[in-house]
């Protein structure tokens, strides 16, 4: 399925690749509060109003392959398409993102403070 983020990533293969330890950067776009609160496993967290900024500064290139998710997937079709217009090549959308993850019961990683 084609997206502003390219293409997509089932929820199955996601958790497939983490399992097996061959899962591409997953990337976390909603607010710092959603992350904490809960997100999935090993996700970095970056903001969707600094998407291509945050990235660079972690040193991620535009030749990995990133994974975008947010709740409902506004957000991270936004963050996808600012990825791809500054020259991110290799950028999926998580379908059904959190929303989806949770509804499959997957794990899911809490921060508390």
């Amino acid at each position: 399925m084609l997206s502003a983020c390219g293409t997509s990533i089932t929820r199955e293969s996601l958790l497939k690749g983490m399992q097996e330890g061959t899962a591409p950067l997953i990337v976390d776009v909603r607010s710092r509060a959603e992350f904490d609160e809960g997100h999935i496993p090993g996700a970095m967290h970056v903001s969707f109003y600094s998407i291509g900024s945050g990235l660079s500064e972690a040193g991620i290139s535009n030749e990995d392959s990133i994974v975008l998710y947010c709740e409902h997937g506004p957000r991270a079709s936004i963050a996808g398409f600012s990825l791809y217009l500054s020259g991110y090549h290799h950028v999926y959308a998580l379908l059904g993102h959190m929303k989806g993850w949770r509804k499959n019961e997957y794990p899911i990683e809490v921060l508390t403070h």
